[in-house]
């Protein structure tokens, strides 16, 4: 089991390999994993040297919330659906400024150091991308589904959901390379790639799912999306429109309520708060975000609040265990790593989860990335279509080397 945490052109990366031991979500795996962290901090100034790192998939959220459990999939079930979290005794961290810093057990330490000087020594740009698109979804079908899930939010039975489809692509090849053509184009918060047996996770997820240290906890959910335009005054322009488009604001708005709900579960009463709602460029799209905080209660660890959180409001809707239902009836297939959480928690219990959005699931040469939109009573079918396309845009390019 093999980890890279990426935090992009600017950011922080986290590598990890050799985990001790794998632990799976099942029932009452969150003890097991609290069990796994030994207490101790990480040296200062380093984020993670030793704890559990991986991924918890979407489904996975039927052992903390009320959710179905995963219809097998038609086009052939994938190894890890639930995820896998391994126990790691150590850590190579890269800062921004280029420092490499080795940390942890002192066999992980020696063993770092021959790895490194062999990645040097054999680093060179990644080839191009020859994977071929071999299923998109049906459009129309994806359509229908909106229109459904228009349908509930007028019958009043819901106020949001997340509604995805999948495009599977073949010929893939190397996943590792396919995540540096991916970063290359489209570098991200909170990307990476992931080795877990079987099953290969690349991510390009901009959004934070938990974050806790020292007691303080931030989620900031993203709701809203623009493409970027052809010049800077295209771009700002895009953004304005989405700064108050009413439908975009009432998706986070939406959401944010949800996870302030989510988090006063675990955290001190009156503390939950949310800061103010922000426009970002990233380098293809544009998003509407929010920050929510607050101060976890005493006794309480990363663990609560994954059971509190999971899976993340911002991928599935508002009510919660409405939206998975929906989810659960119109989507054809599970959706495994996408919509769940990936990221690390560390032995003194401080944690970073991304919601693994934008992400590639590789299997023996085949890649699934699902898209997805936040549906609201004035969604248009087509536009929220036209939005998953959008958000598909990157991977397919990376993939396929195309448009």
């Amino acid at each position: 089991m093999s980890l890279w945490f990426d935090g992009g052109p600017g950011g922080r990366s986290v590598l990890c390999w050799g985990a001790q031991e794998v632990i799976r979500p099942q029932p009452g795996w969150l003890t097991t994993a609290r069990a796994a962290l030994s207490g101790e901090p990480p040296p200062a100034g380093l984020s993670f040297v030793g704890g559990l790192a991986g991924f918890v998939g979407y489904e996975a959220g039927r052992f903390t919330e009320v959710q179905p459990a995963p219809r097998p999939d038609p086009r052939g079930d994938w190894p890890e659906g639930d995820g896998a979290l391994g126990r790691f005794e150590g850590a190579v961290t890269i800062e921004p400024d280029g420092r490499v810093i080795a940390a942890g057990s002192a066999a992980f330490v020696a063993e770092a150091a021959g790895v490194l000087k062999l990645a040097q020594a054999h680093e060179a740009p990644p080839p191009p991308g020859r994977a071929t698109l071999i299923h998109e979804g049906d459009a129309e079908q994806y359509r229908d589904g909106v229109r459904a899930v228009l349908e509930q939010i007028a019958e009043g039975a819901l106020y949001q959901v997340n509604l995805a489809r999948r495009l599977t692509f073949g010929g893939v090849g190397s996943a590792l390379q396919a995540y540096r053509r991916a970063r290359a184009l489209n570098p991200a918060p909170f990307g990476g790639w992931a080795r877990l047996g079987a099953l290969e996770l690349c991510s390009l997820s901009p959004e934070l799912f938990l974050r806790l240290q020292g007691g303080v906890v931030e989620s900031r959910p993203i709701k809203g999306t623009r493409p970027l335009g052809a010049t800077d005054s295209e771009t700002a322009a895009l953004m304005a429109e989405l700064e108050v488009d009413p439908k975009e604001r009432a998706e986070l708005t939406m959401i944010v309520d949800l996870v302030r709900n989510d988090l006063g579960r675990v955290c001190a009463p009156g503390s939950v708060r949310a800061g103010p709602r922000q426009i970002s460029a990233l380098p293809t799209l544009s998003h509407a975000a929010q920050s929510v905080f607050g101060q976890l209660k005493p006794g309480g660890d990363a663990l609560d609040l994954l059971a509190a959180s999971f899976p993340p409001g911002s991928v599935t809707g508002a009510p919660k265990v409405a939206a998975m239902a929906t989810i659960f009836a119109l989507e054809e297939q599970p959706r495994g790593a996408y919509c769940g959480a990936w990221g690390f928690i560390n032995d003194a219990g401080d944690a970073a989860l991304a919601v693994s959005i934008r992400v590639a699931q590789v299997y023996e040469d085949q890649a699934r990335v699902h898209v997805g939109c936040g549906l609201v009573a004035d969604s248009n079918p087509d536009r929220e279509l036209e939005e998953t396309t959008l958000k598909a845009q990157a991977w397919r390019r990376a993939l396929t080397g195309a448009g």
